[in-house]
Formats: C-alpha cells, structure tokens, sequence
C-alpha cells in the first residue's frame, strides 16, 4: 500500500514539474507574466522534478549526466524495421534519425522526458491531463475577462496548447 502511495506521488510530481517548465516556456513565449511568476514557474517545476526524479534527473534536464541508452549500439535488421517492412524498405529518414545517434536533445524541454521517465506512470498521466485543461480552461477565463480591448495573442496560444494537450493526453489516461 505504502509503495503504491509512493508512486502515486512521484506520478504526480513528475506530471507537475512538467507542466510547470512547459507553462514557464509558454509563459516566456507569450511575454504575458511578469518576472516573479516566471521564477515561481521555474522553482516550482525544480522541486518537483527533485522530489520526483531526484538528482539524476536534474543533471539530465540539465544536459549534465547522459540517460541510458534505449538500446546497445549492435542493431538487428528486425529492429529496423518500420511498421511490419523489412529493413531495405524502411524510410531513410527513420534509419537517418537513428544513426544520427545525438545522445543529448538541443532543445531543454526535449530533456525532461528522458529526467521524468522513471517516475512516469498512470497517475501522472491523470495529473498531465487535468493541468493542461486548468491551464487551458483558466487561459479562456482569463481571455474572456480581458479589460482592454486588445488581448495578448498569448493568451490564445495557452487556451489552444492548453485545451489540445488535454484532449491528446486524455486517452492515455484511460489506456
């Protein structure tokens, strides 16, 4: 029972931390927030990426420490094989994606999956899914209570990547 509550908790706080470091990134996109709310953001999605995945996955959102490689450096022809082809008739695009072989995504955000994947489970999937619909839905309340005349464009952006993330995210919840 105790371990189930355990990871019940690290799903959570895994789903968080993420919502948190995509909410700051959408927040800096839009130029909607001021810097305190910005720093909140960032503070918060670093505790709970801490409390989740601990060290290891802040050194890896951090470009600092490699994940583990998927698989050995040896590939069968059957592992490269796409959608039931054999391997010569795999797309070139696919075999050049993997044989580009960049152990560390350019882009921060590509990072937390990779920190994050230990802790992942369904509870996080139920917590991804109901922050992104307050984000969006809140984002559409905000929009809709708007004083002037002329809302921020971003506004739009967190109501759009909001309400679509938990529409996407919804069936894994139920998988």
């Amino acid at each position: 029972m105790r371990s189930e509550l355990v990871r019940a908790a690290r799903g959570v706080l895994a789903a968080v931390s993420l919502l948190a470091f995509v909410a700051l990134f959408l927040a800096i996109e839009a130029r909607v927030t001021s810097p305190a709310v910005l720093g909140g953001l960032a503070a918060l999605g670093t505790a709970t990426l801490l409390a989740s995945a601990g060290r290891s996955g802040a050194r890896q959102l951090l470009g600092r420490d490699e994940p583990p490689l998927a698989n050995d450096e040896e590939t069968t022809t059957e592992s490269d094989a796409w959608l039931g082809e054999a391997a010569d008739e795999t797309p070139w695009t696919d075999r050049s994606d993997r044989a580009r072989g960049d152990s560390e995504p350019d882009w921060p955000l590509a990072r937390l999956e990779p920190a994050l994947d230990d802790a992942w489970n369904r509870w996080s999937d139920a917590a991804l899914t109901v922050g992104l619909a307050a984000l969006g839905f809140g984002a559409l309340v905000v929009l809709a209570t708007y004083p002037g005349d002329d809302p921020p464009l971003g506004l739009l952006m967190l109501v759009a990547f909001g309400l679509n993330g938990a529409l996407v995210t919804l069936p894994f919840v139920f998988k």
